[in-house]
């Protein structure tokens, strides 16, 4: 595989801004939506020739709901291991590190999905139907984590990190990510103290942004141009980010994976 090595502003990118971006490879774009194609497909109207939006369509809300768990949004070992392979060949080295593992999936996916174990890696995607609540709200993905590891959560990583100082989120924009849906964040917000309150809701608790900060920096959202140019974006676990309503006739895909590095120390 070709390696294309990012520029020496990487890592000043990621510690100044809280971001960075890189040009990710078609085979895999293509590798990983034929998968979720596949997947989507199964769902819907069986009629090959239709196209995948109007596939989407013909789904039912409560359809949607039941089978689009992230449980059921994890790419297949096949796929991880090449994503995987590529994120350490181009990062690992470039960040500092002598290593990389992603964090294995929650227990409760591997029981809700039983074509997972509790060792598959979490490498999972997102669909984004036009004109419908299936995007999030902006947050931080550090707050998750926290949660997560004070429940005892075991990402099952072959080294000791730090859950919020060695890991990057890598986002990876698929299709119908155009520059006014795409994903957006706020440059620099990592290294700000933001106010959280979690919160119970019928997925368990998770943790919101205080609105009052929400409000101030409403216009400070923003969205790289590379990504709508096929780039990843790489950010740090305490951006603040979120993926904006979608108003776009086409389906938004995307990915997403945490990047956990074993540093040299």
């Amino acid at each position: 595989m070709n390696v294309t090595h990012p520029s020496p502003k990487l890592q000043n990118d990621l510690s100044e801004k809280g971001y960075t971006t890189f040009p990710f490879p078609d085979h895999l774009r293509h590798l990983m939506l034929s998968h979720i194609e596949q997947f989507i497909r199964q769902l819907g109207a069986p009629k090959e020739q239709e196209s995948l939006d109007n596939v989407v369509s013909s789904i039912s809300d409560q359809i949607w709901s039941q089978k689009m768990t992230r449980a059921f949004r994890i790419f297949p070992k096949e796929i991880s291991k090449q994503i995987h392979s590529w994120a350490h060949q181009n990062f690992c080295e470039n960040l500092g590190a002598v290593d990389s593992s992603i964090n294995a999936v929650y227990p409760q996916e591997a029981v809700t999905n039983s074509a997972l174990t509790p060792e598959d890696i979490a490498i999972y995607w997102r669909c984004v139907r036009p004109e419908k609540p299936d995007a999030g709200r902006p947050h931080r993905d550090a707050s998750f984590w926290e949660l997560e590891f004070g429940e005892g959560y075991d990402p099952k990583i072959p080294f000791r990190f730090n859950h919020l100082t060695d890991c990057i989120k890598i986002w990876i924009p698929l299709k119908g990510c155009i520059p006014t849906t795409t994903l957006q964040v706020v440059p620099f917000s990592h290294r700000e103290h933001i106010e959280t309150i979690v919160e119970s809701t019928e997925y368990g608790r998770r943790p919101n942004i205080s609105p009052d900060w929400l409000q101030a920096r409403e216009n400070d959202f923003m969205s790289p141009p590379e990504l709508s140019q096929g780039s990843c974006i790489l950010f740090d676990m305490n951006l603040v980010h979120c993926g904006p309503k979608h108003e776009n006739d086409e389906l938004r895909i995307s990915a997403e994976l945490n990047f956990i590095l074993k540093r040299a120390r």
